[in-house]
């Protein structure tokens, strides 16, 4: 499953009709695709249904759907909140299906006279939302907005025409005013917006629905992203978790260090740890300060602790390197001289490395170890860490996260995380560079140490024979599925802390 942009859906609707496929029976496919949602969620045919339509194509839907609803029984209403102005050739086409099948039925919209205001003022049980689709790109006027925000109080069940009128389709910008869906049916595939910016909290819950559209036009998109969700981990589940042999032992499952600078904040290094052997690595091996020693010892008494000199930190990480499948830096790393001798350390190995928190901090301050390395790394920075690494103000980057992620990727050549509520992945194979949006997760994974046990669980993967691609995809998914799980406990999203997230990983 893709998110595409506004123009990129835009492109597979060509190719499909370029093919043969008509318009219309697109528009037929996806206007009875809304029809048999309102059939499972409303099967009562005493139903009311107002049906806003405006002037364009996805007004063309809804007319479409409001004729197949009238067909089926139900009580519709068709409202035209459009300008008669600028109808587009599918609209006009639908409606005058309609007007023949129904002559008799009472179009709302068209004269402005008490008779509108009446059927607007009138209780209803579904609204459905075909007012404005893929293609608005302006910003509504104040009789839309004031229209917008007069619906959105009426109490209905609120279903979307393949996007909520009012929402950018590509960035998730809201345009002035935005339809509030209880559900949205969408067309074909995601669109990005849908999942980006204001778009989540406006589309409900998301349908995607197959309307016929060919899937070999997908290939010739650039602009597009996988959308990871549980149905994309399910089908994909063998690639990263690897089966356990019952003839093994903990060398079998490989080793995953953790790197602790003087200065750190142990707690992040416990978390990243206990995430590591939650998620299946046989051996965990922590490089501490002595001082930490005990610390480590009682904390998590698995893991081996290998103890260095504050002078000899740098010669103990070399020989550690060689002890370890891969490495994770940058959890509780200070940022200071002696995290950044450590950090080039990394970089001048070849060992595996997992790089977050203080590390990406380092790195944006200067970057020449990091552009220099040795080791194959993916990094994983939070908003803010992303816009420190860009050299830009996080509103900035915010508002265009997808292009942020695939320049620095691209510039680096590096396999990357932007953890936000919806994260950007982008994965670099040779020249080749595949972008993904994870969709797993919830608002708990926004608690203190959470990136930690990502970077431990994602370190883990690769441990036990995964690429750092694959442990980078799959264990952003577990992180999430593992916030999901937890949820279902009595508040779970509220009382969520780091620990609970590595608990659940499986």
């Amino acid at each position: 499953m893709y998110a595409l942009t506004a123009k990129g859906m835009r492109y597979i609707d060509k190719y499909t009709i370029d093919l043969g496929v008509p318009s219309p029976v697109l528009m037929e496919n996806a206007s009875k695709a809304v029809v048999e949602l309102i059939q499972k969620r409303f099967p009562e045919k005493s139903t009311r249904i107002l049906v806003l339509c405006g002037s364009g194509n996805n007004g063309g839907d809804g007319v479409c759907a409001a004729r197949w609803l009238k067909h089926l029984g139900y009580d519709v209403l068709l409202y035209f909140a459009g300008n008669p102005d600028r109808t587009s050739e599918e609209f006009l086409r639908q409606m005058n299906i309609y007007t023949r099948t129904f002559p008799d039925a009472f179009i709302g919209g068209l004269e402005g006279d008490e008779e509108d205001a009446a059927a607007l003022e009138a209780k209803y049980d579904v609204i459905l939302d075909s007012i404005f689709g893929t293609g608005l790109s302006r910003r509504l006027g104040y009789n839309f907005i004031k229209f917008i925000e007069y619906i959105n109080g009426k109490d209905a069940y609120k279903i979307s025409v393949d996007i909520p009128s009012g929402l950018n389709a590509t960035t998730g910008q809201n345009m002035d005013a935005l339809f509030l869906a209880d559900e949205t049916v969408t067309f074909g595939s995601y669109k990005i917006g849908m999942l980006m910016g204001e778009g989540r909290a406006c589309c409900g819950k998301v349908t995607v629905a197959d309307i016929g559209l060919v899937p070999s036009a997908y290939d010739e998109v650039p602009d597009k992203l996988v959308v990871c969700d549980n149905a994309f981990f399910r089908e994909n589940y063998n690639r990263a978790i690897l089966p356990r042999p019952e003839k093994s032992h903990k060398g079998t499952f490989g080793t995953v260090g953790i790197v602790v600078g003087q200065g750190s904040m142990m707690g992040a290094s416990i978390l990243a740890a206990k995430s590591a052997y939650r998620a299946g690595c046989g051996l965990v091996k922590i490089l501490c300060p002595r001082k930490f020693m005990g610390y480590f010892n009682i904390s998590i008494p698995e893991a081996v602790v290998v103890p260095y000199k504050p002078e000899n930190g740098p010669d103990a990480l070399e020989h550690f390197l060689k002890e370890v499948g891969v490495v994770v830096i940058g959890p509780g790393l200070a940022e200071n001289d002696y995290g950044r001798g450590l950090l080039d350390v990394v970089f001048r190995n070849s060992t595996p490395a997992v790089v977050d928190a203080g590390a990406l901090n380092l790195i944006s301050r200067n970057a020449r170890s990091f552009r220099m390395r040795r080791c194959e790394c993916v990094i994983t920075p939070h908003i803010g860490e992303l816009a420190r690494l860009c050299g830009e103000d996080i509103a900035v980057v915010e508002k265009n996260i997808i292009g942020f992620v695939k320049r620095f990727s691209e510039k680096y050549h590096v396999s990357m995380v932007a953890k936000n509520d919806v994260s950007i992945l982008s994965l670099i194979r040779g020249n080749a560079q595949q972008l993904f949006v994870n969709t797993i997760g919830n608002s708990g994974l926004a608690t203190a140490g959470s990136g930690d046990v990502l970077s431990g669980a994602i370190a883990s993967l690769a441990a036990q024979g995964n690429s750092l691609n694959n442990s980078l995809l799959f264990g952003v998914m577990l992180h999430g599925r593992a916030a999901e799980r937890f949820a279902r406990t009595k508040n779970g999203e509220r009382k969520m802390m780091a620990g609970d997230i590595a608990d659940n990983l499986f």
